[in-house]
């Protein structure tokens, strides 16, 4: 097993990067339209936040309000 340069490293790690970074903000931008329910809004954006790709998947499939 070779060693992962530095660039391959971001290489490798940015598309990652990329879609965790875009379901954050697009989850955020959610939480301030949408009616929450089990938490108040500023717990789901810290669960957003801090959770990193599990904080927003548990936003869209059990925070939001369905109408």
């Amino acid at each position: 097993m070779g060693n992962l340069t530095t660039i391959e490293l971001i290489k490798t790690l940015l598309p990652l990067i990329i879609i965790q970074l875009g379901l954050m903000v697009f989850c955020l931008l959610k939480l301030s339209k949408d009616n929450v329910k089990h938490f108040p809004k500023w717990v789901w954006a810290l669960i957003i936040i801090f959770g990193e790709l599990l904080g927003p998947i548990a936003y869209l499939l059990l925070g939001r309000e369905r109408s």
